[in-house]
């Protein structure tokens, strides 16, 4: 069988296309890649490595991921001069006790004037005040909630323009526990940045090690 010149074009041009593995799939779509946050903090593209998506949820929510402190460094005082860190977490979880919501415990984090990358590890202090003489654990079991609560010292009553928090652990604060709006951005190795008064020019902001809560990413290397 003999091809004419246009033919041996033809055929030819076949076999140029299937040796440089071009064209479309089977969708018809071009060929993509695709770049996401690895479990070790890196990217990877197309490599089918695990993805470990950041996600932010205003007022979310912290908890303990595993026995042990938890780390919390300042990344900006968003140039707040006067201010109240809060750190409080349930002292008397999974203990069964009476009027649990009037037990919790608190520490104060980075008084004013402290530069941003000041790294401090939150311990649990136990509580001694039990009836029958239970015993807290020596440091934050794994699932204890935590919350972080920012107060403005500008002078007023506590309100939406002066306190800012992540989700309730369930305690009755005196009715001051009612701004959940600093915002949690939740990312692989149990870490999260909550960032406080989101919407004002300037933000607060502290990164936290050894916490999960609901849009924590999961999966393989998260």
């Amino acid at each position: 069988m003999r091809f004419n010149a246009a033919m041996s074009a033809v055929v030819a041009g076949i076999f140029l296309v299937a040796a440089c593995g071009g064209g479309t799939d089977s969708s018809g779509n071009g060929s993509t890649t695709t770049t996401s946050n690895s479990g070790g903090g890196g990217s990877s593209t197309g490599s089918g490595a695990p993805s470990c998506p950041q996600t932010t949820i205003a007022g979310g929510d912290l908890f303990v991921d595993q026995q042990g402190p938890v780390g919390v460094t300042l990344q900006s005082p968003g140039g707040l001069s006067q201010y109240t860190l809060t750190f409080l977490y349930d002292n008397v979880f999974g203990i069964s006790t009476n009027n649990a919501q009037d037990k919790w415990g608190s520490t104060t984090l980075f008084g004013p004037g402290t530069s941003a990358g000041a790294s401090t590890q939150v311990q649990l202090q136990p509580y001694t005040g039990f009836i029958h003489g239970e015993q807290t654990p020596s440091t934050f079991p794994k699932g204890i909630p935590v919350e972080l609560w920012l107060t403005k010292n500008d002078g007023n009553q506590p309100g939406p323009a002066n306190s800012s928090s992540t989700a309730s652990i369930g305690k009755d604060l005196n009715g001051h526990d009612a701004w959940h709006t600093a915002s949690v951005t939740y990312a692989a190795n149990s870490t999260a940045t909550v960032t406080f008064f989101p919407s004002d020019m300037a933000t607060f902001s502290v990164t936290l090690t050894n916490v999960k809560g609901a849009g924590s990413p999961t999966g393989p290397g998260c």
